[in-house]
């Protein structure tokens, strides 16, 4: 039994050429754009608009190394195969350190735990309360020892292999458990795969997972009883919900210090130009 993950839509492949162009070369142009304004008009109150030199600078190697990360992915695609004695697997990841290749005896599986994660989320700003969300789930297998886990990522177009290796697992008794909590999201580095397997490793994240043959209805039953087992409020305890609330705290004090650095900005340039 082998699994290999498949190469990126090619809407989305073209998404990212284009945006790496266009975000790219905004950085650039507001890099560039001052040093240009003030060669051609060289006034003393113009010096402070500098700043924007490195702000732009800081954006081409950001989003330069953000796409250079992605575009290496697409050239890498985790595998998977079973063999007579032992899972063995190449995993590759956007997230630093996420990438692994890896050996599990058959005998040493713990258990395997089935929980859904983030390949893709648009949504409004944390602090803009408009717009439509959407987001993009994708089933992910921890198969765990006793001290470590091969996580495999399902693409959705691939669900009947990944419900082959859920049955795979329950032919031979191994145990089954699910959690709806969301602990990847491709690219956000929400938590780290040690995170994970600690995590999934308690009883109080977990529930067992009845395999019957209908996958769909199988995920809901265990969805509704983990909640009627832990607590609706527990739902949103978790990596997911903790990035967001940082995410929202970032965005809204970037918002309070861009404005406070536009007001120093035009300041400043006020003051030198009453100077000179």
């Amino acid at each position: 039994m082998k699994y290999e993950e498949r190469p990126t839509e090619i809407f989305w492949r073209m998404f990212y050429v284009y945006g790496a162009i266009v975000l790219i070369g905004l950085s650039l142009a507001l890099a560039v754009a001052p040093l240009a304004l003030i060669a051609y008009y060289p006034v003393a109150w113009l010096i402070p608009l500098l700043v924007f030199v490195a702000i732009g600078g800081f954006g081409v190697y950001w989003f330069t190394s953000m796409f250079r990360r992605l575009f290496w992915k697409e050239r890498h695609h985790s595998r998977y195969e079973v063999t007579a004695t032992q899972i063995e697997g190449v995993t590759y990841r956007h997230e630093p350190g996420e990438s692994v290749e890896q050996s599990l005896p058959l005998d040493a599986i713990q258990q395997v735990v089935f929980f859904p994660a983030i390949v893709r989320k648009t949504q409004p700003s944390p602090t803009v309360r408009f717009g439509r969300p959407t987001i993009e789930f994708c089933p992910m297998l921890a198969i765990m020892t006793e001290d470590d886990s091969m996580e495999i990522l399902f693409d959705q177009r691939d669900l009947p292999a990944f419900e082959q290796w859920i049955q795979y697992f329950d032919e031979r008794d191994v145990p089954l458990f699910y959690t709806p909590k969301q602990l990847y999201w491709i690219g956000a580095n929400i938590s780290t795969r040690w995170e994970r397997f600690e995590r999934l490793r308690r009883p109080e994240e977990i529930i067992p997972f009845t395999y019957t043959g209908n996958l769909v209805m199988d995920e809901q039953t265990a969805a509704g009883l983990w909640v009627e087992t832990h607590g609706s409020e527990r739902l949103n305890e978790g990596p997911h919900q903790a990035y967001y609330e940082k995410q929202r705290t970032i965005m809204k004090w970037t918002f309070i210090g861009t404005l406070i650095g536009i007001a120093l900005l035009a300041g400043s340039m006020f003051a030198i130009a009453a100077l000179t």
